[in-house]
């Protein structure tokens, strides 16, 4: 059986997550993304398959930076494991279409992974939060 506070903790890193990565890609950075992609990008998004990331990658925050760090008692923890977890997931995806894709551009790789660090290691911090809150 699953924690009741493993699950709300993955709850609320999902929900922050989905509400800020939308903030960011649906109106801070939409038109560097639309620019940098070009033909690539989608009118609008697939959802149903952008939820699957979001479940997924919460749950992997959960237990691989907030959880350890819940542990250890050190929100410091959250951080740096959520930084170091983002720069690999992101990194993974954009260095990899950086190798195998033509025209992929290199300024999106960078920008793309920056955020995905910051993301991942602010979201780290709120599973490490709703953990110690429940």
């Amino acid at each position: 059986m699953i924690p009741a506070g493993f699950l709300k903790a993955w709850a609320g890193t999902a929900l922050f997550l989905l509400a800020i990565d939308a903030l960011w890609l649906g109106v801070v950075a939409r038109g560097f993304y639309a620019r940098q992609l070009g033909d690539l990008m989608l009118d609008q998004p697939r959802l149903g398959i952008a939820a699957i990331f979001y479940v997924m990658y919460s749950a992997v925050i959960v237990v691989l930076a907030s959880a350890p760090a819940f542990r250890s008692g050190s929100l410091q923890d959250a951080l740096m494991l959520g930084a170091v977890l983002g720069f690999a997931a992101y990194g993974t995806y954009d260095i990899t279409n950086l190798s195998t894709l033509k025209n992929w551009p290199l300024m999106m790789s960078v920008v793309d992974m920056a955020w995905g660090t910051l993301l991942t290691t602010a979201a780290a911090a709120v599973g490490f939060w709703m953990l110690r809150w429940v």
